[in-house]
């Protein structure tokens, strides 16, 4: 197993999750899976917490499923789930359809910012659909991926994002998992707003204060 693959911070009030797969684009593997659902637990139960952001080390936000991950699970025919908890530690309000790999963010009781540091695509992209808000360097790109790989819309993609920018705009972004840049996926309502790279971090530290 690697190491410190989601990594955790506090700083004045704010906790700064990072996805630490840089080496692999911070794709998504169980581990990581596992290690982000602890850190945000973390962040709950921290009284001095008021805000979590989640990003990507290195310069990506993340690249979507780890393709290795995916090819063992296909491979022995048969799914890796880390275990997670049974219940959350905080009440969710009864909402037991949120307890999905990434789609419990929206019942954490604390707001989840995800700072799109740079390429989110597919898994990596739909992460940062279940936070609160979405905040993109000018660097970002995007793409759903999945009709490029012959698959299905997953990971509830196909529920929540028109929710967010509407069916047109999601017709297009996931019949043609065609790239497109922040300022589009800002003009589409995709992301609240984008900050310049050169001051990305710290744009985001000021909007989260």
């Amino acid at each position: 197993e690697e190491r410190d693959i989601v990594t955790y911070e506090v700083v004045d009030g704010v906790a700064w999750v990072s996805m630490n797969r840089p080496k692999y684009n911070n794709a998504q593997n169980g581990q990581m899976t596992y290690e982000l659902d602890a850190a945000l637990m973390k962040a709950v139960a921290d009284d001095d917490v008021k805000v979590i952001v989640l990003t990507g080390s290195g310069r990506g936000f993340s690249a979507g499923a780890d393709m290795e991950s995916l090819s063992d699970i296909s491979a022995n025919n048969r799914e890796e789930n880390p275990d997670q908890p049974e219940e959350r530690d905080y009440e969710t309000n009864g909402l037991s359809e949120w307890e999905g790999t990434y789609s419990y963010f929206p019942s954490v009781p604390k707001p989840i910012i995800a700072a799109i540091n740079g390429p989110a695509a597919g898994v990596g992209l739909i992460m940062s659909l279940y936070c609160d808000m979405r905040i993109a360097s000018e660097d970002a790109v995007f793409s759903t991926a999945f009709s490029k790989r012959g698959l299905i819309a997953e990971w509830g993609v196909g529920w929540i994002l028109p929710r967010i920018i509407g069916v047109a705009h999601t017709m297009d972004i996931m019949m043609t998992a065609r790239k497109f840049d922040a300022k589009e996926a800002e003009r589409i309502g995709l992301v609240n707003r984008c900050f310049p790279a050169e001051s990305f971090m710290e744009d985001v530290m000021a909007y989260a204060e």
